[in-house]
């Protein structure tokens, strides 16, 4: 299996290939294929990308209205989950948001804009800025 727009490869070998064949040129990163075989490895910060124009949505989704959905596939984000339960997304087009997933797990209170979080805003913004650089991805956000 092989998730796009991460920065890792979930495959079946350490070779980054999954049935023999190489893994597709837009899952760069490494392979985590000693997780899926129960090893360990240190805690490290996953990013996820989201860009518009790629998803198809069920017609009869409860999730959102059609307002909300149609603003959600015009609009790109760039996340990143820290080690220590941290979530921060930033937007091109919306609000930000940032979770501490250890206390709320569900994503209900967004901290983005409360000015005691600053220092950790700062240092995942700039880890996003910095694995955007990495993998040449020019959104700004």
């Amino acid at each position: 299996m092989c998730t796009t727009g991460q920065p890792y490869r979930f495959c079946a070998d350490d070779a980054g290939s999954f049935g023999g064949k190489p893994a597709h040129p837009q899952c760069v990163g490494q392979s985590k294929a000693k997780l899926v075989r129960g090893e360990t490895a240190a805690p490290e910060s996953i990013f996820i990308e989201w860009a518009p124009g790629r998803e198809r949505i069920n017609e009869d989704t409860k999730l959102a209205n059609n307002e909300q959905i149609n603003q959600a596939l015009h609009e790109s984000t760039r996340a990143i989950v820290f080690p220590d339960g941290w979530k921060l997304c930033l937007r091109d087009k919306d609000k930000n948001e940032l979770y501490n997933l250890n206390a709320d797990p569900g994503e209900q209170n967004n901290l983005y804009y409360a000015d005691s979080h600053r220092d950790i805003i700062s240092k995942l913004t700039n880890d996003i800025h910095r694995w955007q650089e990495r993998v040449g991805d020019t959104l700004k956000v």
